[in-house]
């Protein structure tokens, strides 16, 4: 360390003849290991003192299982080495868990930490959206104290909750978060080492981990301009909604899970009672000049059954937090071989004209 004189500090920065520089500013925001690594365990820490571990996780077990949410069967006391992804999963249903025994301000400061964790991860920003960052921000601030006059903390003098205080004017410096983000970065480790590793026979591997990207590459090249994969039976959709056209690739089961269905016992079973016209009316868009709304709903189908599948897979072509995201959705009825019935709520983006901050579009 005296070598490099680490111990003694640097007395001379590389900096100092550079009029322009803010050393300070290279010091960017880390969504990885500053929001969910660290801010994330604290908040969590916190709800932990204030209801107990056992409660938490009384709580975090009783939630159903449902599209897009991780369901921790075992709660989350008992994780050890909390991956990104995994901490990710608690902060979505963290919120869920604290009402209504939590006073309103120890909620009102969780949610407004959660609240500016997920805009800060924007794929965009503007002047209103950063703007909802510091009201978020300022939230946290004014409901703060709760934590400190129930004596969980006494300070809230922590490195990474002072560097919330920087992000607007990073990203308004240097863009979104996602151009500094860490994570991106340790993806790649997975993607272009780990699996590598694991595709050679560990003798001069070095060689083959660069044939088998190589390789990969060059599939994903083919796969790029010959989008249908048939993986039982397969998909790739093209929405065109307002001129945009957005490719999304599903997956079902060869076989339906239960075939030629009546449509009566799917209006029971499915608590569906508005089946009927929904499917009169999506026939009716599929010819070729189809008829007027009241005529298609007067109109009398050709058949009494359909074949219905319980659940399928939706791979969008896009990346969240860079990961490529297949999620299982599911609308499986009540029946004797299933302990419980489960309908998936599923969000779709309509038009070009859809909120960040709203179900409109």
């Amino acid at each position: 360390m005296k070598q490099y004189d680490i111990a003694g500090g640097m007395f001379d920065p590389f900096w100092k003849d550079l009029p322009f520089t803010n050393i300070h500013d290279s010091i960017t925001p880390d969504a990885l290991h500053q929001l969910y690594q660290d801010v994330l365990v604290h908040l969590i820490s916190w709800v932990q003192q204030v209801m107990s571990k056992e409660e938490l996780d009384r709580r975090i077990q009783c939630l159903p299982p449902t599209y897009g949410v991780c369901h921790f069967k075992n709660g989350i006391s008992s994780l050890n080495q909390v991956s990104g992804p995994e901490r990710k999963n608690i902060g979505k249903v963290l919120l869920s868990c604290l009402a209504p025994n939590l006073p309103s301000r120890a909620v009102q400061a969780c949610r407004a930490i959660l609240d500016f964790l997920y805009l800060a991860l924007y794929g965009s920003h503007d002047e209103e959206t950063l703007a909802y960052m510091e009201d978020a921000l300022s939230k946290w601030h004014n409901n703060r104290d709760y934590f400190l006059e129930t004596e969980i903390r006494k300070d809230f003098n922590i490195p990474k909750f002072h560097s919330l205080l920087h992000y607007v004017d990073s990203i308004r410096k240097f863009g979104t978060v996602d151009n500094y983000n860490t994570e991106l970065f340790e993806r790649l480790h997975i993607d272009f080492a780990k699996e590598g590793w694991r595709a050679s026979n560990k003798r001069d591997h070095f060689p083959q981990m660069i044939r088998w990207l190589s390789r990969q590459e060059k599939i994903s090249s083919f796969d790029f301009y010959h989008p249908v994969a048939i993986k039982g039976v397969g998909f790739t959709t093209a929405i065109n909604n307002a001129g945009k056209s957005s490719m999304y690739q599903y997956t079902i089961a060869k076989l339906p899970a239960e075939p030629h269905k009546s449509i009566t016992r799917i209006l029971v079973s499915h608590s569906a009672p508005n089946f009927l016209p929904c499917l009169k009316l999506f026939l009716n868009s599929l010819l070729d000049n189809p008829q007027s709304r009241s005529r298609a709903l007067n109109a009398i189908l050709p058949i009494k059954a359909v074949d219905v599948w319980h659940q399928f897979k939706l791979r969008p072509d896009s990346q969240v937090d860079g990961e490529v995201v297949e999620e299982v959705i599911k609308a499986v009825p009540f029946h004797k071989k299933h302990s419980s019935n489960r309908f998936d709520n599923v969000v779709v983006l309509h038009s070009e004209q859809a909120e960040s901050t709203s179900l409109q579009g």
